[in-house]
């Protein structure tokens, strides 16, 4: 299948003209023309040569502007520039620029030059007869079929909902997924919900033998008697029905709640739940405030709109059509009368309905921002304080915190506008019943009882009319968290576990990359095309500059992101072919940056063993020389260590890691500048601890000081992404290589502190 985007007509005339769709191999859009302004151009593929179109003048159709034989083409590269790329091509000696686009089309223009590459090498290996598979093809990409309808924005992998045109009664429907399995409770509420309203509907209709018969009779008159008896009555079956009713809101209120919060439960469960499945990818993009304020408030949202809106939203339409056929019946040319202004209701009530979630939504986004800036602050408290940057900090938020106050005051403002408007809107109904309806009492038509029982049936009629107009403000509120919620559960994580995923036995540690490429962003590798083998229970030593890709290298073997090409082995076995679960529970980690959840050391240390035993984890302890100081606290291993850890020193936290990677007890080992930010005495103890958690363990180190990896069976030397060198200490130090550079240039530095130490 080709990778041919929808042509709009004024390219797909002239080009099917020239072509026939089967000579084509991609045609992709570019936004950007040659001087960078905005415009369109189509880059065309046919399976002899690349074409540039373009359209020459508004409204005309498109016309080719560059042509070039794709025999002639030796190399295709994509050329980075601030907001985009260019797209470039050597042939015949010369580089030539084909086109530009935005950073949004990068990835498919990536594509394009690989495919370009991998065709030129291997109709060369062809020539020689040294061709293998299959030639080169380039197909569309997952994420690049599947667009909204709409908006013609990409959706979530595997996934047909698009976030951005998500419908309000598809909201709603997907709520009532989490109403289902609670149907008994909910059909108890609506026994009790019809009840109640059906008791509702007496009182008003009391006041019509209550004017007529007691207060101000008409025609025949009952003795006084009569009448005090009758006033007694009416009164009384008045209070006997509001109780009732009170009764039974009580009970179907706190059925309600009980449901709602139950329901919130499940939600938050899910959300969180979707949330721990996610990849790392998805962590990248947001922040932490952003998805706390998801699990935090939008869900509790969501519970006002469970407890509260739904069965509001379906008591006032039935009490909106039940005193609607109450009123017709009585008379229906008043009950059209009334009417009159509603259609303008509902006309404003959408009106406002659509500026106001909008202005919501746009709260809410800056509510997760001001919460991020929180958030950061709050964590990094000890680095403001130690750049005595509280002002700068307190500015920051002031300027968040303003930016709400404006959009919480445009939104209110909006809110506060509408809504006695349509109050006022809805009540000139009522003006109109007194006079009409005053002067048919005056005619003899019906009776002054009739005209108040009406008016008192047409009030309760507004009360559903005006919440109908008031829900506008509160599902723009509601329905805009759903959104932000379901856009989260909508999401697939990227690196997922195959339908027929091997469950892993131990493990041996055999690890092998074949020709791995990965980057963060596809477009800007990280690494590129790495191979290396590494033996069970061998230490490997990753060495390189900053950014060289050892981090990297870690968390592909980890799985946390799937490389964009080659594949990762463990004993034998691709990665993907196997459980993440499984994988992780085999691999221990002890890193630069130790985290430390909130709670006791013992606590920490069997993080990855719950159900240690307090021998275990001391055993643990002491193998990683943590057990003397947790001894010298007054609480022992039931120590709170703070939240991140706060309340031990760096060497404390770090020896609390290794302990938890000790009772872990992983066949593969990774240490991520294990000994780094501490002092000679502790790193001498953090040394010893390692030295006994890496015995007949596959070990991945990473370290700053160089000097601590002598012990490594072998050093794989990273250079922007490839390895650049291998071999043991002494083996890379006698090549006067990279590696040799590296270590010359750490002492170098090490001289110079001491000097101006």
């Amino acid at each position: 299948m080709p990778l041919v985007e929808e042509l709009p007509s004024h390219l797909a005339t002239p080009l099917l003209k020239e072509l026939r769709r089967g000579d084509l191999v991609a045609v992709i859009s570019a936004d950007l023309d040659r001087t960078s302004r905005f415009s369109e151009e189509w880059l065309v593929l046919t399976e002899r040569d690349l074409q540039v179109w373009a359209r020459n003048g508004h409204g005309s159709d498109a016309q080719r502007g560059f042509t070039i034989e794709l025999d002639r083409i030796k190399q295709a590269a994509n050329e980075p520039l601030v907001g985009g790329g260019t797209f470039r091509v050597q042939a015949d000696g010369q580089t030539l620029d084909v086109l530009r686009y935005t950073h949004a089309q990068q990835n498919k223009f990536s594509r394009v030059a690989k495919f370009l590459n991998d065709r030129r090498k291997y109709r060369e290996a062809l020539k020689k007869g040294e061709a293998k598979g299959e030639p080169p093809v380039l197909v569309p990409d997952e994420d690049e079929q599947k667009r909204c309808p709409s908006c013609k924005l990409h959706l979530p992998k595997d996934s047909k909902v698009c976030p951005a045109c998500l419908s309000k009664g598809k909201v709603l429907k997907r709520l009532m997924k989490y109403v289902r399995p609670h149907w008994k409770s909910v059909a108890a509420i609506w026994v009790l919900m019809l009840v109640g309203l059906g008791l509702s509907l007496i009182p008003p209709y009391l006041t019509r033998p209550l004017m007529d018969l007691v207060l101000a009779p008409q025609g025949v008159v009952l003795p006084e008697a009569e009448r005090v008896a009758l006033l007694g009555l009416l009164v009384l079956a008045m209070l006997a029905v509001q109780l009732a009713g009170n009764v039974i809101g009580i009970f179907r209120g706190r059925e309600a709640v009980a449901l709602g919060t139950r329901m919130s439960h499940e939600m938050r469960a899910d959300l969180f739940g979707h949330l721990q499945r996610l990849s790392m990818k998805f962590f990248d993009k947001r922040q932490t405030g952003s998805l706390m304020a998801r699990v935090t408030r939008d869900t509790q949202s969501l519970e006002n709109v469970l407890v509260d809106g739904v069965q509001h939203f379906l008591s006032n339409i039935l009490l909106f059509l039940g005193i609607g056929c109450v009123l017709l019946w009585m008379n229906w040319k008043l009950t059209l009368l009334a009417l009159v202004p509603a259609p303008l209701v509902l006309i404003l009530s959408g009106m406002f309905y659509r500026r106001l979630i909008t202005r919501w939504r746009a709260c809410w986004h800056l509510h997760a921002r001001m919460s991020a800036l929180v958030n950061d602050t709050l964590s990094g408290m000890r680095i403001v304080r130690a750049f005595a940057k509280e002002d700068r900090e307190i500015g920051r938020f002031g300027e968040r915190s303003a930016d709400v106050y404006r959009a919480e005051r445009d939104a209110d403002q909006l809110r506060m506008t509408a809504f006695p408007l349509l109050f006022f809107v809805m009540h000139t109904g009522t003006i109109i019943v007194w006079y009409f309806g005053g002067r048919g009492v005056l005619g003899g038509d019906f009776t002054l009882g009739t005209l108040i029982a009406f008016n008192a049936y047409l009030l309760m009629f507004f009360g559903p009319l005006q919440w109908m107009s008031h829900i506008a403000d509160y599902l723009s509120r509601s329905l805009a968290a759903a959104e932000r919620v379901f856009e989260i559960l909508d999401t697939d994580p990227e690196v997922r576990d195959l339908d027929d995923a091997r469950a892993l036995p131990a493990l041996k540690g055999a690890v092998e990359f074949r020709r791995v490429t990965f980057g963060y962003e596809k477009h800007k590798p990280v690494i590129k095309e790495m191979s290396f083998t590494v033996a069970p229970g061998e230490m490997i030593g990753l060495v390189g500059k900053s950014g060289a890709g050892k981090s990297t290298t870690i968390n592909l073997l980890c799985r946390f992101y799937d490389p964009q090409e080659g594949e990762i082995l463990i004993d034998g076995v691709p990665l993907k072919k196997l459980r993440q679960q499984d994988l992780r529970s085999q691999v221990g980690m002890v890193l630069q940056d130790t985290f430390l959840f909130s709670g006791t050391i013992a606590e920490n240390i069997a993080y990855g063993k719950p159900d240690a035993t307090r021998e275990e984890i001391m055993a643990a302890a002491k193998a990683a020389n943590a057990h003397d100081f947790i001894c010298q606290r007054p609480d022992g291993y039931d120590s709170q260590v703070g939240e991140r850890g706060q309340a031990l020193s760096a060497g404390e936290r770090q020896r609390v890691s290794i302990a938890r990677a000790i009772l872990h007890n992983p066949r593969i080992l990774i240490l991520d500048e294990a000994t780094s930010s501490v002092d000679t005495e502790t790193e001498k103890q953090i040394q010893e601890a390692i030295a006994r958690l890496i015995r007949n363990r596959t070990t991945f180190a990473i370290a700053h000081r160089l000097s601590t990896l002598r012990n490594a069976h072998r050093l794989l030397v990273l250079r922007e992404g490839e390895i650049a060198e291998s071999g043991t200490h002494e083996e890379l130090m006698e090549k006067k290589g990279e590696f040799h550079k590296l270590v010359a240039m750490q002492q170098d530095m090490s001289r110079i502190i001491e000097v101006g130490g």
